[in-house]
């Protein structure tokens, strides 16, 4: 276990939306144009949950209204240092974003996102990087089985039992994005470096849970110029190095011209 309380507010992220509605003259379209569009999407609910906390809060637009459920989503990430979310970078940010600027909601404080459906593409190669299977394939669990679209039907009709269902779905999502962040977290090269708000003037700490049970590697990271001592996390497995370098190329050591 960390030594330290990781000291960054994470903050655990996933929406659903409605589908756009409109006509369409056939059922394989290249593309559906602006007029045959009825209504655009917009967003139906929202989960989030705070890393190292068991707490989850949700927000619905049955429950609380479009605006009162989009202010209370944005005052989770305006008080966030980072949000982890499964293609949010693509997905769920950019969505949230329309809907603030559609209110007249200023944006939040900024803070880092973190995409693990990014990192599933580059550290590995699934078969399928869904989040069910990948959650499955690491023996984390799956989804919450539903009947597919007619659930969102049901819940745009305003179906009690359907909502009920919508929304635990959405929490098992947030559930699965939890378990999947600690699995991930040492694979994950653009983290905010935790290690930032904590020193220990006696030991090494590990940039991302902020832990001092790190061992040393013994051999040192090497650049074309500079090395620095490793160190591996043995709490949540992240490589580390010193930022100091432990030694640097002299005047008269050449380094090879691209």
């Amino acid at each position: 276990m960390p030594r330290h309380k990781i000291p960054l507010k994470i903050l655990h992220l996933d929406i659903e939306t409605a589908p756009v509605l409109g006509y369409t003259w056939s059922l394989f379209p290249k593309f559906i144009p602006i007029d045959y569009v009825v209504d655009a999407a917009y967003t139906l609910c929202w989960c989030a949950s705070w890393e190292g906390e068991r707490e989850y809060y949700t927000g619905s637009i049955k429950k609380d209204g479009e605006a009162d459920m989009l202010r209370r989503i944005h005052s989770l990430l305006d008080a966030a240092d980072a949000v982890v979310h499964y293609n949010g970078t693509s997905f769920d940010i950019p969505v949230l974003n329309r809907e603030f600027v559609r209110h007249k909601i200023s944006p939040p404080s900024p803070y880092s996102q973190i995409d693990l459906l990014v990192t599933v593409k580059k550290q590995f190669r699934f078969d399928s990087n869904k989040l069910d299977y990948v959650c499955q394939q690491l023996g984390l669990g799956g989804k919450l089985r539903h009947m597919g679209m007619s659930m969102w039907r049901d819940v745009m009709a305003g179906k009690v039992a359907a909502w009920r269902l919508f929304l635990a779905y959405n929490k098992q999502d947030v559930a699965l994005l939890k378990q999947l962040y600690k699995r991930l977290r040492p694979w994950i090269h653009n983290h905010p470096t935790a290690g930032l708000w904590v020193e220990d003037p006696l030991n090494p700490t590990c940039p991302i849970c902020t832990s001092t049970n790190l061992v040393s590697k013994g051999k040192q990271y090497n650049t074309r110029a500079a090395s620095y001592a490793r160190y591996k996390c043995l709490d949540c497995g992240t490589n580390a190095r010193r930022r100091l370098q432990a030694k640097r190329t002299s005047k008269n050591v050449l380094v090879r011209a691209h």
